[in-house]
């Protein structure tokens, strides 16, 4: 028997006592019994919840640990992954692109691609640019970026506010997919780079 399950029944005993209960032949305690008194039943309850503490620290020390998010390796497909990909003819947002493609991987073992990544890729690119509207910073299609096939539209907000809508057509989402391992290892890369500098 290991230590954690020793303490396991030491709690379940303990447990049975504050209970009223002979924890050896499960019945219950005369109430006339020393056990049974008030002030023992108190401080059996005391003892459980400190036995309560020990095994749960116990539990996680020995419970393998999940890596964090940032420590798994970079986003990767395989070349039959990539065509699993639900691409779509009609345009679509980069946020329903990246969540296609996040869909055929397995984010368990590897950090999920984010649709700021590819935006940020874009831009680096000159498919998209930078631009700013009543002090707001956004995103919108540059001229070579609209020839490929990247549209916009402003846009109602719920909160009563405006947003520029982007699609990008299948020749994009083509061109982002065969792209994807140049994307992941210069956006990620470069995240990863930043948070050990900031530490």
């Amino acid at each position: 028997m290991t230590e954690l399950e020793k303490m396991e029944r030491a709690k379940m005993y303990i447990n049975k006592l504050a209970n009223g209960i002979d924890p050896i032949s499960d019945e219950e305690i005369p109430d006339d019994a020393v056990l049974n008194q008030v002030r023992l039943s108190r401080c059996f309850f005391y003892v459980e919840t400190l036995l309560d503490g020990v095994i749960s620290r116990e539990r996680r020390a020995i419970e393998p640990k999940k890596p964090r998010r940032k420590d798994l390796p970079l986003f990767s497909l395989t070349p039959e992954q990539k065509q699993q990909v639900a691409l779509t003819q009609e345009p679509l947002s980069i946020s329903r692109f990246a969540a296609a493609v996040n869909a055929v991987a397995d984010l368990e073992t590897m950090q999920k691609l984010k649709a700021t990544d590819l935006t940020a890729w874009l831009v680096r690119k000159g498919l998209l640019q930078e631009s700013i509207r009543n002090d707001k910073r956004y995103k919108d299609p540059s001229p070579a970026g609209k020839a490929m096939g990247i549209t916009s539209e402003w846009k109602d907000s719920f909160s009563g506010g405006h947003y520029l809508h982007i699609l990008y057509s299948r020749e994009v989402q083509d061109f982002l997919l065969d792209n994807l391992e140049t994307i992941v290892t210069e956006m990620q890369g470069e995240d990863a780079q930043t948070s050990s500098s900031a530490d």
